[in-house]
């Protein structure tokens, strides 16, 4: 029986936290309705609202509530949000489940299934598979799959289709005789018998599992007769299929939240046959990250025409600017934006300034980031520290400074790797740090990773002295064999020394303040919240903002056709969503005639002209 939630019991959860829920969050917290929540709208304290409101009142000791998510960033700020609370606690352990997609099917589906069937799983990791692929390929398979434009070795992988699984060889539709078939097929037998699998393979198992055992749903369905999921927009096909499959039935508990208008990780083609995506959804459109003159220019990209409404009012004209560009003055784009940031933004703001785009690899023929700093580089950001060796953990805390909170949070993701590859169950850096807290161990553990923080990690032997200590006291000694890849010690290099220095920021200063902007990818900023956000056109195919730019300025509320159009305003719309107080927009001055400008200006924008005087 799942519990009620009542107007009295959310009056108590606002008395008791400060919080305040409008009518319309109240409907989404007492009914199990699918919801399109707005940037900003506070969707991850909504969500944990409803779950402690439901844990306080929860009776069964066996049968709990499932929480998915997309991502491990979304299920760690639910349970972040839990575990401040005395009854939110409760949901992060049996009967309760927290994790992402992948951790479900990988748990309640895949592995059962696999254990069934004495398949052995060693790893489920895409980075895994990909390196063994590229060191097994042949020439001669290498130069035929670069022929093949649509062919990647990222889809060597199983599928279950009509009831058989088979194995999926890129660039080829049916068995060959050629040697880069015999190669192709060889590397995928080799990992099948070395239990090496890509994380997409474990919805295949899945997906087998579900068709040949008719009781796994009943079974899931009882453990779990609610079920939440977040970030719902994001779902890929297989994940979509599954997760409807068990939990969307007549008499179920079953909630989807997430914003259609921001569904940038799937394709065109998948996002029209997602069941979330395609339905005109109960809408949460009041945000309290941005202003309404930001929630007046953002809702122009909205695809699904939600009206964007703010908490907060302007208190004076935001200068909200489109730069005009062309080749010689498009570098001069960031400092422009930093002398608007800097005359504009409150001294106290603690959020980033970014500059984002869509393109960030370098394309033929394309417009990327690059072009507009040429320093940038995809992978130098903490969101892509992902060394081969612990020791470069160890090493990205020591460029941030010895033993600050960032540095800390490097190092725990480094050791939660470390328990990964020894076979721990895998923890989140939040559970982790409660793990380690409540540790006999926790202050020996503590002043380990300070010592090796604060010692010369250039030391091959005292490395492994320190690793030595740090294993031991974490109880992984025994493990230390299969550990010992990733523990060795490395010598330092320029590639992975400075990976964690971002070389993506532009520093400037401005009227004796200093003015700091990232660069990255629209991608990489999803879910932030920025002070000022600068989105700058890039182009594979075709320009972004330039398809957008009757959008942009207010001439045109036709919903978007195509393939592309819809794709550039969600990117566009999340990019534009992310900033408390300035939006910028770079554009080519072959692409915004006079008219447009006038048009753009009294719509709100100001146009300034970077390419005068070139």
């Amino acid at each position: 029986m799942i519990p009620s939630i009542t107007d009295n019991h959310i009056e108590d959860l606002e008395a008791k936290t400060g919080l305040i829920f409008d009518q319309e969050r109240r409907q989404a917290i007492k009914e199990f309705v699918d919801i399109q929540a707005c940037p900003g709208s506070g969707k991850t304290t909504l969500i944990a609202a409803k779950l402690i409101l439901l844990a306080k009142s929860w009776k069964q000791s066996t049968s709990g509530i499932c929480v998915l998510s997309h991502t491990n960033v979304a299920k760690n700020e639910i349970i972040s949000r839990l575990e401040r609370d005395e009854y939110g606690r409760k949901l992060l352990s049996y009967p309760h489940f927290i994790g992402t997609i992948q951790e479900f099917v990988n748990r309640f589906l895949a592995l059962p299934f696999c254990r069934s069937k004495s398949i052995v799983i060693k790893r489920i990791d895409d980075d895994v598979c990909f390196n063994y692929i590229d060191t097994k390929l042949s020439w001669k398979a290498r130069s035929y799959l670069d022929g093949k434009p649509k062919a990647s070795i990222s889809n060597l992988q199983i599928r279950y289709v009509d009831g058989e699984f088979e194995k999926i060889i890129p660039g080829f539709t049916k068995p060959s005789t050629s040697d880069s078939f015999k190669n192709l097929y060889s590397i995928k037998e080799a990992m099948l018998n070395e239990g090496l699998f890509f994380y997409r393979e474990m919805f295949e198992y899945a997906k087998a599992y579900l068709d040949i055992n008719s009781n796994v749903i009943k079974a899931i369905r009882s453990r779990f007769p609610m079920a939440l999921v977040d970030e719902m927009q994001d779902t890929s096909l297989v994940q979509d299929e599954i997760i409807n499959k068990i939990f969307s039935y007549e008499g179920g508990a079953f909630q989807r939240l997430g914003d259609a208008d921001q569904a940038i990780f799937s394709g065109g083609e998948e996002e029209c046959s997602n069941s979330y995506n395609c339905l005109k959804l109960q809408a949460i459109n009041t945000s309290h990250r941005f202003n309404s003159s930001i929630a007046a220019l953002a809702s122009r990209l909205s695809t699904n025409k939600v009206a964007l409404s703010s908490t907060q009012a302007v208190n004076k004209d935001q200068p909200h600017t489109i730069y005009i560009v062309d080749e010689q003055s498009r570098p001069k784009v960031l400092s422009a934006f930093a002398q608007l940031c800097a005359n504009n933004l409150p001294l106290d703001d603690k959020y980033p300034i970014k500059a984002v785009g869509g393109i960030g690899k370098t394309k033929p023929e394309g417009l990327t980031v690059k072009h507009y700093f040429p320093n940038f580089e995809k992978n130098n950001s903490s969101k892509n520290f992902k060394p081969a060796k612990l020791i470069e953990y160890f090493r990205g805390a020591q460029k941030i400074t010895t033993c600050n909170a960032d540095g800390y949070k490097i190092v725990l993701e480094g050791i939660r790797r470390l328990l990964d590859i020894a076979d721990y169950e895998y923890k989140s850096i939040s559970q982790l740090k409660g793990i380690l807290k409540e540790s006999p161990n926790h202050n020996e553990i503590n002043q380990k990773i300070i010592g090796i923080q604060r010692s010369d990690l250039t030391d091959s032997h005292g490395w492994e002295n320190n690793i030595k200590g740090l294993l031991t006291v974490l109880g992984l000694l025994d493990s230390y064999d299969e550990l010992i890849d990733f523990i060795s010690y490395a010598a330092p290099s320029a590639e992975a020394g400075d990976e964690f220095v971002s070389a993506n920021m532009y520093a400037e200063e401005v009227s004796s303040r200093d003015i700091f902007i990232e660069v990255d990818t629209i991608h990489s900023v999803k879910g932030e919240t920025h002070s000022a956000t600068l989105l700058l056109e890039t182009k594979f195919h075709e320009y972004d903002v330039h398809q957008m730019l009757d959008y942009i300025i207010g001439v045109n509320n036709k919903r978007p056709t195509g393939v592309r159009k819809p794709k550039f305003m969600k990117q566009l719309y999340v990019a534009m969503t992310r900033p408390k107080h300035l939006i910028g927009i770079a554009i080519d001055i072959s692409r915004f005639p006079e008219a447009k400008r006038a048009i753009a200006i009294a719509n709100g924008w100001n146009v300034v002209d970077l390419t005068e005087g070139n």
